[in-house]
């Protein structure tokens, strides 16, 4: 097969646009500092970063997710804590009442101070965490008024912590200082200290047993203020509990998280040295070849006869 001049040219030509293609990527890998610029640049490799892509995006969603449940239980918990101290002071109040008084001015002090704690018990109720009440449910409003009325919520307020896992962040405020949604009733004689406790409605039963003497209803409202006392004790556990299943979700996602970096690193990043010396002989071939094209195609028939 005779090889002609223009035969010549479009196979010069066609090497030097290759060798161009070549050069050109190198030069976009080193500014970008990705392999894979588009698609078509590696198409498996493509599919496998967008997917590792994906997963580290649910994973930073999720550890979004935990840090604001654990927030929210974080506030939750401080505040039975401090339910939990006021209920050990009722205990003791009631305590020193197991067998009666006469004395006015220690029964005056007693009821004093039960309505103090109650309204603190109530106060602690009300607690929010920026505009949401952590013991209200889904209720914007206070979920306890100043009687101790409850008219929040019992509805779990769930958060997904992983693609098949939720955490609950919401304590019911009914349940835990009213002993349910309508208040149980206020045991006494067999069925005192018997759970679940209208722990506000047993306070009220206990200032009415100090301040009438009555030592059989001061004794029913020490076990109910134990039952209590152990009600929300029971919570403080639960929440704890939830903290501790966040806090080694959020361990186990983090680990996830770097192993996927590492994977996308190892697809995507690319080796500067590594593209630096090949970009310097890439360049070095392709001006190479643009010089011995310009100078094949200087030659004319002549030059052949010679």
């Amino acid at each position: 097969m005779r090889i002609t001049a223009n035969m010549t040219a479009d196979n010069a030509l066609y090497n030097i646009q290759q060798q161009r293609q070549t050069l050109d990527a190198l030069q976009e890998q080193a500014s970008s500092g990705n392999l894979v610029n588009r698609p078509s640049d590696n198409p498996l490799s493509t599919r496998q970063i967008l997917d590792i892509q994906n997963q580290i995006a649910s994973g930073d969603q999720y550890n979004s997710n935990i840090q604001k449940a654990q927030l929210l239980l974080n506030v939750s918990s401080t505040a039975l804590n401090s339910m939990g101290d006021i209920m050990t002071q009722v205990k003791q109040i009631a305590g020193k009442f197991a067998s009666g008084s006469t004395d006015s001015t220690a029964i005056a002090g007693a009821v004093s101070n039960l309505t103090q704690l109650k309204g603190q018990l109530i106060d602690l109720g009300n607690t929010q965490y920026g505009d949401q009440y952590v013991f209200g449910g889904f209720k914007n409003g206070q979920p306890f008024d100043a009687a101790g009325n409850f008219t929040g919520t019992s509805d779990s307020l769930n958060i997904p912590i992983s693609s098949s896992s939720q955490v609950s962040t919401s304590v019911s405020g009914g349940n835990l200082l009213r002993g349910g949604t309508p208040p149980a009733a206020v045991g006494s004689g067999a069925t005192a200290g018997n759970q679940p406790v209208d722990v506000l409605g047993g306070i009220d039963a206990l200032i009415t047993a100090i301040s009438t003497n009555n030592t059989s209803a001061i004794n029913d409202g020490i076990k109910n203020m134990k039952a209590g006392s152990d009600q929300l004790n029971a919570s403080i556990s639960d929440v704890a509990g939830r903290l501790t299943r966040l806090s080694n979700m959020q361990s186990m996602i983090t680990n996830n998280q770097n192993t996927l970096k590492d994977a996308y690193g190892n697809l995507q990043n690319v080796d500067l040295a590594k593209v630096g010396v090949q970009l310097s002989q890439q360049t070095t071939a392709f001006n190479a070849a643009l010089s011995t094209t310009a100078k094949l195609t200087q030659l004319s028939l002549l030059d052949y006869m010679q």
